[in-house]
C-alpha cells in the first residue's frame, strides 16, 4: 500500500534451478541490471520456506514512476525494517519481519496518537512467557478497528462498481472480511461519508492481525474502559517502528540515544492490519494424527467406529437429501469463490453442481445424478484417507491466555457465542473436562486434557476476591488502565468465542501443544464426556532439554546492515528444501506411530526433527545416526491406510487407522453399488428443459420453416459433439502419461473447446428463445450420444459446459413461474458476474 503494488513483481523459482542461476539473477552488477517491461527491478526480499520459492523484486524507476516516485529496493527494505531503529537486526531476524509487510491483510485505520501501551507479559516462575502474542483492545478501539475495516471494504466496492460502472449493494457483506482479503490499495478514508455510522459496534470480540512493529491476537477487554485504547505484551513487538500511537515512543528512543526527526513517523507504521476476525467456531473433525494419538492416549476402536457411521450417515444424506446438499455445497462455494475469485466472470471455471443444487434440480437428471455420486465418493476417499471423521461436541477454537489469572493451573473456559447474539454456552457448561490438541502433533503428550470452568464458577470467583478487598496483583494486566477494583469477570463475560486456557502454572499450556503460542493458533477442542473419560492422562513432552535447542549458525546472525545481495540470495537458497524436507519427516513419523507406537524411541526420534524443521527451517534438521539404521524401513514402507497398494513397500495396518480405512471403503462400496443399480437408479432428462424442445416440436407441425431449424439444429449438435469427442480422443491418445502437466493441458484444451463451441452453438443464434432452443436441443443429443457405451466420461458433461448457465434459466423461471414467489437463484452468468464484482474488488 505504501508504494503500490504495482511496482512487485514476484518470481516464483524452482529447486530444480541451479542456484547460481538464481544468484546471478538477484545480484546483478551495476552495467547489467534486470528491465522488464520498460523498469528496472531490484532484488527485496525471498518467501524463502515456501514451495517454489518466491523472489519479490521493485520496480525502482521506468514506466509509469514519476521521477519523485523513484527509490530503489534497498530503500524499501529499509523502509520495511528501519535499521536506525533496529541496529541489532541480524538476517535471519530481517527475513522474517520483511514477511509481515507481505501478509494479507484488511487496512483498518490510523491508531491516535499515545493510545497504545506495551506492558509485560505473564511470566511463570521459570520465567516462561504465559500470554505469547496476545494483547487487549477497548470496546472502543475494536468498534474503531471494525468501522475502519468496513469503510475499506466498502470504499473498494465502490471503486470496483465505479470501474464496472454499476451500483454498490445497499449492504456490505460482513463475510468478506475474512483472512484471504488482501489489503494492498490505499488506506481508507476513515471520515468518509459512507453510509456506516459511529454508533455501529463491532460484532466480534477479537482479531488477528498486526498494529506496526506487533503482531498477534487483540482480545476484547471491557475492563480498558471507555476510548480507543490497546495494550500490548512484550512477547508481541517483533520490530521498532517510529509511532507515534506508542506512549513509550520517545521515552525509548532517548534511553537508546536515537534522535528521532519527524520525517522518520508514517501513518503506515500506525495502521492496523486486520487479518482476520473471531467469528464463530468452525466445526471439528478427527484427523490422522489426532487418532493416532487418541487411540495411544487410550481410546477404542469402538468410538472411532461410531464416528465413522456418522459419517457414512452424514454421505448418505448429501445424495439422498436435496436441502443437506445444498447446505454444504453452499458453503464450500462461498469459500472457493473467496480463494478464486478471479475466475467469477468465466463460465469454465464454475461449480455447476452448485448452481444445479441451487435451481432444485430433479435429483434424478443424469448428470446431476452423476455429479452427486462424483461428490460423495470423493468425500469419503478424503474422509477416510484424511480420517477426517466427524465428531460431536467437537470444534476448532483460537486459543485466547487467560489475562486475569482467575483460572487455575489446568483449567479452562470456552466462550461459543455468535455475532447474531445466539450461543451455545449454557450446553458447553454442562460438561466437565474438554481435550484439546493443537496440529501439527508430534507427540504423545500434546494433547491436553483440561476441566471446564462455567461462568457461575468465575462469578463466584470474582466474588470473593472483590469482598476480600482489592484484586491481587497477580489479576492485574500490569496496565495504565487497569484500576485497582476492576472486575476480571468482565473479560470473560465479554468474550464471544474462543478457548481460554489458563496462565499458572510453570508452563504455558499452548506451549505444551506442540509448541504453540497466543498470536492466532487454532486447537482442535472436544468436549464430549465418552471421549473426555477414555483419554488417559500423560504428561507433555518437554521441549526445553538439548535435543531441542538448536543453536543458530554464523549466517543466521549476520546483521542485516552488513550483507551483499549475493549473501541474501544464499541465504533465501538455505531453505529451498523445507518443505520437501517437512513433508518426508511428516510421512515417515506416520509410518514410525503405526509401526512402532506414538511415544516409541523411534516415533519421538522422528517426532523431534519434524519439530525442528518448523521452528528453525535454516537448519535442515536429519535424523541422528544411531537411528537411521532403525528407521530406513520407515522411509521405505508405509501403511496402508496412506492410500497406497499393499506392496512390498506397503502393509496392512491392524490400528485404529487401518481399521477404519478398510470398515469406510466398504460402506463406500454398497453405495457406490446401490446408486450404480440400474432397478433402483431412475434417471430422466429435465422435463423443464425438454418442454421447450417439445413446445417447438408442436409448432413445428403446422410450421415447416419452424421444423425445418429444429432438424437443422439436431443435425448441428450432433456434428459438434462427433467433431469434439473426436478430437478429445486424439489429444487424449497423444498424452499417454497422466500427471499434473498433462491434466493441465487437457483442462486449458477443454476450456477452448468450451468456448469455440459456445460461440458456435449458442451465441450464433438470435434472441433469447432461439438461443435457450439451441441449448436444450444440444442437452437432449449430448444425451443421447451418452446412452453409447464409447461415450463415458467427463465429455457427457459437454452440453451443461457450453451451456449450463441458460439451462438452469430454463429450470428455475419453470420453478418459479410454477410457484409464483421469489426469485431464480441461477443468473444468466453476464448479469451475475456484476454481483460478484464487489467480492472481487476487495480482494484485489
Amino acid at each position: 500500500r505504501k508504494f503500490g503494488s504495482h511496482r512487485f513483481l514476484h518470481l516464483n523459482i524452482s529447486k530444480k534451478v541451479w542456484k547460481g542461476d538464481v544468484i546471478d539473477i538477484i545480484d546483478r552488477h551495476k552495467d547489467r541490471p534486470l528491465w522488464v517491461c520498460g523498469r528496472r527491478y531490484g532484488f527485496l526480499w525471498c518467501k524463502a520456506t515456501k514451495s517454489p520459492q518466491c523472489y519479490v523484486f521493485f520496480a525502482e524507476v521506468g514506466i509509469g514512476i514519476e521521477k519523485d516516485e523513484e527509490i530503489t529496493s534497498d530503500k524499501v527494505r529499509e523502509w520495511c525494517a528501519p535499521p536506525k531503529f533496529n541496529c541489532d537486526l541480524s538476517i535471519g531476524k530481517e527475513q522474517k519481519r520483511i514477511k509481515l509487510s507481505f501478509s494479507k491483510t484488511t487496512p483498518s485505520g490510523t491508531l491516535p496518537k499515545n493510545c497504545l501501551e506495551v506492558v509485560p507479559d505473564i511470566r511463570c516462575s521459570k520465567d516462561l512467557v504465559m500470554t505469547d502474542g496476545c494483547g487487549l483492545i477497548s470496546q472502543d478501539g475494536l468498534d474503531f478497528v471494525w468501522r475502519s475495516c468496513m469503510k475499506y471494504i466498502q470504499s473498494r466496492e465502490a471503486e470496483y462498481a465505479e470501474k464496472q460502472n454499476t451500483k454498490v449493494p445497499s449492504q456490505c457483506d460482513k463475510t468478506l472480511c475474512d483472512n484471504d482479503i488482501d489489503g494492498d490499495g490505499d488506506g481508507c478514508e476513515e471520515n468518509s461519508d459512507n453510509g456506516l455510522s459511529e454508533n455501529n459496534s463491532c460484532p466480534y470480540t477479537s482479531f488477528q492481525g498486526r498494529i506496526g512493529g506487533f503482531k498477534g491476537m487483540w482480545v476484547l477487554d471491557d475492563r480498558l474502559d471507555d476510548g480507543i485504547k490497546v495494550v500490548c505484551r512484550d512477547s508481541q513487538k517483533k520490530i521498532n517502528f517510529p509511532m507515534r500511537s506508542l506512549m513509550s515512543f520517545s521515552d525509548d528512543c532517548k534511553e537508546t540515544g536515537v534522535d528521532v526527526v519527524d520525517a522518520d513517523y508514517d501513518s503506515f507504521y500506525d495502521t492496523v492490519d486486520v487479518c482476520s476476525w473471531d467469528k464463530h467456531s468452525k466445526e471439528g473433525r478427527l484427523s490422522r494424527r489426532i487418532i493416532q494419538i487418541l487411540e495411544y492416549r487410550g481410546v477404542d476402536v469402538d468410538f472411532f467406529r461410531k464416528c465413522a457411521d456418522d459419517g457414512t450417515k452424514w454421505l448418505c444424506r448429501l445424495h439422498e437429501d436435496s436441502n443437506s446438499l445444498l447446505e454444504y455445497i453452499s458453503k464450500r462455494h462461498m469459500e472457493m469463490t473467496k480463494r478464486h475469485s478471479n475466475n467469477n466472470s468465466d463460465i469454465f471455471h464454475d461449480n455447476i453442481l452448485f448452481r444445479m443444487a441451487s435451481a432444485k434440480m430433479d435429483i434424478n437428471e443424469p448428470i446431476y445424478a452423476q455429479k452427486i455420486l462424483q461428490l460423495v465418493k470423493k468425500e469419503a476417499d478424503t474422509m477416510r484417507e484424511k480420517g477426517r471423521y466427524p465428531l460431536r461436541k467437537c470444534k476448532q477454537m483460537r486459543l485466547i491466555p487467560d489475562h486475569t489469572q482467575i483460572l487455575k493451573e489446568g483449567e479452562a473456559f470456552i466462550a461459543v457465542g455468535y455475532p447474531n447474539g445466539k450461543t451455545d454456552q449454557k450446553n458447553v457448561e454442562k460438561y466437565d473436562y474438554i481435550v484439546t490438541l493443537r496440529s501439527p502433533a508430534y507427540f504423545g503428550g500434546d494433547l491436553l486434557k483440561l476441566k471446564l470452568v462455567n461462568k457461575r464458577t468465575l462469578r463466584s470467583r470474582c466474588v470473593d476476591l472483590e469482598k476480600s478487598k482489592g484484586v491481587p496483583s497477580v489479576n492485574k494486566i500490569c496496565s495504565l488502565y487497569d484500576g485497582p477494583y476492576n472486575d476480571p469477570f468482565r473479560f470473560f463475560d465479554g468474550l464471544h468465542t474462543g478457548l481460554v486456557i489458563n496462565s499458572r502454572g510453570e508452563r504455558s499450556a499452548a506451549d505444551m501443544m506442540s509448541g504453540g503460542d497466543y498470536d492466532g493458533d487454532e486447537a482442535w477442542v472436544c468436549w464430549d464426556k465418552q471421549l473426555c473419560r477414555l483419554v488417559q492422562d500423560h504428561p507433555a513432552q518437554d521441549t526445553s532439554t538439548n535435543e531441542f535447542i538448536v543453536k543458530k549458525s554464523h549466517h543466521e546472525k549476520v546483521l542485516a546492515s552488513r550483507v551483499s545481495l549475493k549473501q541474501r540470495a544464499e541465504f533465501a537458497l538455505h531453505y529451498r528444501y523445507h518443505q520437501t524436507q517437512l513433508g518426508k519427516l511428516s510421512t515417515a513419523l506416520d509410518s514410525a506411530m503405526d509401526q512402532f507406537g506414538v511415544d516409541s524411541p523411534e516415533s519421538i526420534a522422528v517426532a523431534t526433527q519434524a519439530f525442528l524443521q518448523v521452528d528453525h527451517p535454516y537448519k535442515l534438521c536429519e535424523m541422528k545416526q544411531d537411528h537411521y539404521c532403525e528407521l530406513m524401513e520407515v522411509f521405505h514402507t508405509s501403511p496402508h491406510w496412506r492410500g497406497e497398494q499393499v506392496t512390498c513397500r506397503s502393509y496392512v495396518s491392524e490400528k485404529v487407522l487401518g481399521v477404519l480405512y478398510d470398515y469406510v471403503q466398504g460402506k463406500i462400496d454398497s453405495l457406490v453399488t446401490v446408486c450404480n443399480d440400474p432397478e433402483k437408479r431412475n434417471t430422466r432428462l429435465n422435463p423443464h428443459i425438454m418442454s421447450i424442445i417439445n413446445t417447438a416440436r408442436q409448432k413445428g407441425l403446422n410450421d415447416f420453416v419452424i421444423e425445418r431449424k429444429l432438424s437443422q439444429l439436431q443435425t448441428k449438435m450432433k456434428s459438434a459433439i462427433n467433431e469434439f469427442y473426436s478430437e478429445y480422443k486424439k489429444l487424449r491418445a497423444t498424452l499417454k502419461d497422466d500427471n499434473e502437466y498433462t491434466e493441465g493441458i487437457m483442462k486449458e484444451w477443454m476450456k477452448y473447446q468450451h468456448y469455440k463451441w459456445r460461440k458456435e452453438l449458442i451465441d450464433s443464434e438470435d434472441g433469447e428463445d432461439a438461443k435457450n432452443l439451441a441449448s436444450a436441443i444440444l442437452y437432449e443429443e449430448t444425451w443421447r450420444k451418452s446412452i453409447e457405451s464409447s461415450f463415458q466420461g467427463e465429455y457427457k458433461m459437454f452440453a451443461w459446459n457450453v451451456a449450463h448457465d441458460r439451462l438452469l434459466r430454463v429450470v428455475c423461471d419453470a420453478a418459479q413461474s410454477s410457484t409464483g414467489t421469489g426469485v431464480a437463484p441461477t443468473l444468466l452468468r453476464e448479469h451475475e458476474k456484476l454481483l460478484y464484482g464487489c467480492m472481487r474488488g476487495c480482494s484485489h
